[in-house]
Order: C-alpha cells, then sequence, then structure tokens
C-alpha cells in the first residue's frame, strides 16, 4: 500500500504536473534555497518500483531524464533536491547508451540552472562511469563519490576498531576486491596504521566473481577483524563462500549493491557507505532500507562543496573539512535530537551556575568573617 501510494504521488507530480512543479522549482531558486543536486539510480528493479510502476513505456520516458523525487533537508529548511533516473549502472556503462549519459549531463547543467544550485552530486558508480567511459570530466560543478565513499570506510574502521578495544596496528583488516576504490584505501588505511590483507579477485567474462587464489584467501582472511567487501554485488560475496572462510566473530563492512543478506551467515554485516550528520536528511527517504539519518557517502562532496563553498584538493583536506562540519559514520547511532542537544547543554549550564555560586558565597562568607575580626 505505501509503495502504491509512492508510486501514485510520483507519477503525479512527475507527469501530470510535471511543469508546474520545475516553475515552483524556479521560483524556489530564485530565494537561493538550493545549493545542491544529486542524482541517484537503481541498483536493481525493485528500487525501481519504490517510485514507478514497472511499465515498459513508462521507464523509456524517464530514461536519461533526471526527474525530482525528493528534497535534502538541513534542519526544517531545504538545502537540496535529489533526483532519480531508472537506468542502472551496468546500462550506462555500455557505449551504445553514450547519447543517453550526455542527455542526463545535458538535463543536470539546465536543473542546476534553473534551481540556482552550485553543484551537482552523483551516487554510487556513475562519476567514475561518466568520466572513464563517457568522457564526461569530475570538475566542478559535477562531483563524484570517491572521497565521500573512502572518508566512510575509514570512519567505520575506526569506530568498529575503537568498540573492539584495539589500536590500528592491533586490528587486522581484509579488502575484498574493489578495483581503483580498494587501492586508494589500502594506500589511506595503511597511512593510519591498520594492518591490512589485499584479498584479489578476478571476473569471468560473464561477469561472474571469482577468487584468485583460494588457498591464499583462507589463509588471509582466518584470523581477521574487520572485512571491507567491495565486490559489486552481495551475491557475488555468497558465491565465493566467502563467510565461511572468516571467523564468526568479524564484522563485514559491506559495500555491495544489493547488499550481503545478513540473515544468512553468521558474521555481522553492516553498511560501510552511510555517513551522518545532525539535522540533514533526506526527505522523502531513500530507498532500499535508509534510516532517516542516514546519509549516502557518495553525496558528501557535493554538500560539504555546497554548504562551505570549498573544493577539497586531496583526501587529507576532504577529511579535515569533513570533520569540522561534524559528519561523521552512521555506525554511531543515530545523532541526538536538537531538544536533547538543549537539555543537556542546559543541564551542563545548571551544573556550572551552581559550582560557580558555591565558590561565590564561600568567598563573601570569607570576607564577612575578615571584616568582623
Amino acid at each position: 500500500m505505501k509503495r502504491c501510494l509512492r508510486q501514485l504521488t510520483f507519477l503525479l507530480y512527475a507527469l501530470v504536473l510535471r511543469w508546474p512543479t520545475w516553475l515552483l522549482l524556479w521560483f524556489a531558486g530564485r530565494f537561493g534555497i538550493f545549493k545542491t543536486i544529486f542524482l541517484i539510480y537503481p541498483t536493481d528493479r525493485s528500487e525501481c518500483l519504490d517510485f514507478c510502476p514497472d511499465i515498459p513505456r513508462l521507464r523509456r520516458f524517464f530514461s536519461g531524464r533526471p526527474t525530482p523525487v525528493g528534497v535534502i533537508m538541513n534542519g526544517w529548511m531545504p538545502v537540496g533536491l535529489y533526483l532519480v533516473i531508472p537506468d542502472q549502472a551496468l546500462e550506462l556503462m555500455r557505449k551504445k547508451n553514450r547519447p543517453v549519459v550526455h542527455d542526463i549531463i545535458r538535463r543536470l547543467l539546465w536543473i542546476k540552472k534553473l534551481t540556482g544550485a552550485q553543484t551537482i552530486g552523483l551516487a554510487g558508480q556513475l562519476g567514475p562511469i561518466f568520466e572513464k567511459r563517457h568522457g564526461v570530466p569530475m570538475e566542478p560543478p559535477f562531483y563524484a563519490s570517491t572521497y565521500g565513499n573512502i572518508f566512510s570506510i575509514q570512519e567505520a574502521v575506526r569506530h568498529l576498531s575503537e568498540r573492539l578495544n584495539k589500536r590500528p596496528w592491533q586490528a587486522s583488516v581484509a579488502i575484498l576486491g574493489g578495483g581503483e576504490l580498494g587501492q586508494q584505501l589500502e594506500d589511506h588505511l595503511s597511512r593510519d596504521g591498520y594492518n591490512l590483507k589485499m584479498v584479489n579477485v578476478r571476473y569471468t567474462r560473464r561477469g561472474d566473481v571469482k577468487l584468485a587464489d583460494e588457498t591464499e584467501a583462507d589463509r588471509q582472511l582466518q584470523d581477521v577483524d574487520l572485512v571491507i567487501n567491495l565486490l559489486p554485488r552481495g551475491i557475488d560475496f555468497m558465491a565465493c563462500r566467502l563467510h565461511e572462510r572468516m571467523p564468526e566473530s568479524a564484522t563485514i563492512i559491506d559495500f555491495s549493491r544489493p547488499q550481503i543478506p545478513a540473515d544468512g551467515i553468521n558474521q555481522n554485516v553492516v553498511m560501510g557507505n552511510r555517513v551522518q550528520r545532525r539535522g540533514i536528511h533526506f526527505f522523502m527517504k531513500l530507498p532500499g532500507g535508509w534510516q532517516r539519518h542516514e546519509l549516502p557517502a557518495c553525496s558528501m562532496p557535493c554538500l560539504l562543496a555546497s554548504l562551505t563553498g570549498q573544493t577539497p584538493n586531496n583526501l587529507e583536506e576532504f577529511r579535515m573539512i569533513a570533520g569540522q562540519m561534524a559528519f561523521q559514520t552512521a555506525l554511531a547511532g543515530a545523532p541526538p535530537s536538537l531538544p536533547a542537544v538543549i537539555r543537556f547543554r542546559l543541564r551542563n549550564y545548571a551544573g556550572e551556575i551552581g559550582i560557580l555560586a558555591h565558590f561565590a558565597v564561600f568567598i563573601l562568607r570569607n570576607r564577612l568573617l575578615a571584616t568582623t575580626r
């Protein structure tokens, strides 16, 4: 029922009220409300159904047409707009769909101008696909997901290591696959002092994933604490039987989409692509089981650039700015609400005022005793 209502709402403003919707966004943009726009895509057909009925003619109409589905809120104030396309990453990777990619870029630039936004964020694999397969440079106003993804995984590893009460050099961390992202993670996590192991995989012509050396993988995973899964899909992890090669006490930081089915394995599975900052959330809520306070890590580069006006030149600068803006891993739990923060601060202030009052009474009493002698 909830999905049907969402589909009906989407079709109402995306088809029937399409031009009034664009006019409303243009009007809101004249007041400088929107700082960024962020493009998402479905990983499978079920995520498509969260927005639109599975009708071929509708999919063809919305293909290559970024359509507004919600806003990015900072407290009660909208700061961004997020849009969706029905095209999946593997479809956009094909050369025959290059015209679709260029249509997406052209329309994103038009929406940016219409709404007055400053930055354009691309979710997940869209940035690398657009740049490396179709020659679209990832330069402002476009922001790919790489820095946000690395920041999110680094923060997740740090948080889980602290929960295990282990220093970085005491924590054993394995990285499964990952290509370029895996290489960058290996570089940055090794600088942080973690004991790293790279589990290599190979890809078949059919797109399946196989371990490069099963015996070596067994040796690497036998005593691991944390496992970063960078394989494309959760079913790839299960097909390689990786959960059978690692201890049940290990925690898996999953970055695949669709994700690893957590109910099918004994290890603890957490999502590594989710961050948070108090006050910022997506409305309507993102499809795929996202909580209200969780933000996709791939949205961080465009959000930081739009909120601070700064474009970091490297990951160290990005981490510094993200820390200043109080971004952290979503594994830390939902941030406290504003009323709870206010109550906590008032309680602290009351305690400090009480100490100062006792100190003032003590000083006055000593002075009165000194004058009466």
